[in-house]
């Protein structure tokens, strides 16, 4: 090999060896944002947004009557007492959380200026909003949960992602935020499929009114029932379905009382499917749970048994029409026994 052919040879291995170094470099940049940005995308905030209403306090109870009796034909599921008693459910979910969800960035308490006697209402990570907060002036007062579901996404300084909770559901076990949130910080969603709705009650209509808006927008192939617990939400997507659905979302905002024609917040999971920006888990999927439990969710209406039968992850201890006293006090025993330490949002 003569002088200019080494000096070729010895040119191209300094470049070869300078390509190597430079893909190395922009490899490695590209991992370190990718993981910065996951690091980043995993400390987002996301807050805890409770309905809370007490039956029992005599001048709210005078306010429900007084309208109720404006109105005719309500539906008793509507109206009937189930729908607005609480049996200190409150009290015991905020103590799931604090054991359960410790990264919960803020819960928001939304009630009609009630507020129960053992709160701390000082508590750092606690904001108590108010109906008019979130209502136009002339659609209150209100008294119906879907038309207040509606206006999750109006609560003042609300993270855009969030958990939506009645204060009968519980958080059985530690989960990570990746329980309710995918990879790309999308809501994860544990569901049942169906072959198609039910029309047996209220709240099966609005269901199947909900899958026949969207059906006429998009090629919905699927019927669901979402689980009756704990979910997850983004704010900017609740507040576009919000615009794409506005006659009916402001109908449902003047709607006092439940109503057959009332959205159902299943039209923003339902919309999200189908812009690919959630993920839906069949209820019988438990290859993802955590190990500490093996089942997604539960409601429980009677059968408390299924609470060890099940042993979910989140559970519902759901009022209804013509619960008995028993029940009632069965419920209260449960959540003691569980959960039977302060949280430090008591006083």
């Amino acid at each position: 090999m003569n002088r200019k052919t080494s000096k070729k040879s010895l040119h191209f291995k300094v470049l070869t060896f300078i390509f190597i170094i430079v893909l190395i470099t922009i490899s490695a940049l590209i991992i370190g944002v990718n993981c910065f940005e996951k690091r980043q995308e995993k400390n987002y905030p996301v807050d805890l947004v409770v309905l809370w209403v007490d039956s029992a306090d005599k001048e709210w109870l005078a306010k429900k009557t007084a309208w109720q009796q404006q109105y005719s034909g309500l539906p008793l599921n509507a109206i009937d007492e189930s729908r607005f008693r609480q049996n200190d459910e409150l009290k015991y979910l905020l103590r799931s959380v604090e054991q359960n969800l410790p990264w919960i960035h803020k819960i928001f308490l939304v009630t009609d200026h009630q507020v129960p006697s053992w709160l701390k209402l000082n508590h750092p990570k606690l904001k108590l909003v108010s109906h008019e907060d979130i209502f136009p002036q002339d659609a209150l007062p209100v008294f119906n949960s879907l038309a207040i579901e509606a206006r999750l996404p109006y609560i003042p300084s609300l993270s855009e992602h969030f958990l939506y909770a009645n204060d009968d559901m519980f958080v059985s076990t530690p989960l990570p935020k990746s329980y309710f949130f995918d990879e790309n910080a999308n809501p994860k969603l544990y569901v049942r499929f169906k072959k198609r709705t039910r029309t047996s009650n209220l709240w099966q209509v609005q269901i199947k009114k909900a899958h026949e808006l969207v059906g006429k927008k998009y090629p919905l192939h699927f019927v669901i029932t979402p689980s009756h617990n704990i979910q997850s939400y983004r704010k900017s997507y609740f507040l576009e379905t919000i615009k794409e659905y506005s006659k009916e979302f402001h109908q449902t905002t003047y709607s006092k009382f439940r109503k057959p024609n009332d959205i159902n917040r299943i039209i923003v999971d339902l919309t999200d499917r189908m812009k690919k920006r959630n993920t839906f888990i069949s209820e019988n999927n438990t290859s993802d749970l955590p190990p500490t439990c093996h089942w997604p969710f539960l409601l429980v209406s009677k059968n408390f048994d299924d609470l060890i039968t099940y042993e979910p992850c989140l559970f519902c201890l759901n009022d209804f029409e013509g619960k008995s006293e028993k029940a009632i006090e069965t419920t209260k025993s449960i959540l003691k026994y569980l959960w039977p330490e302060k949280s430090s949002f008591e006083k």
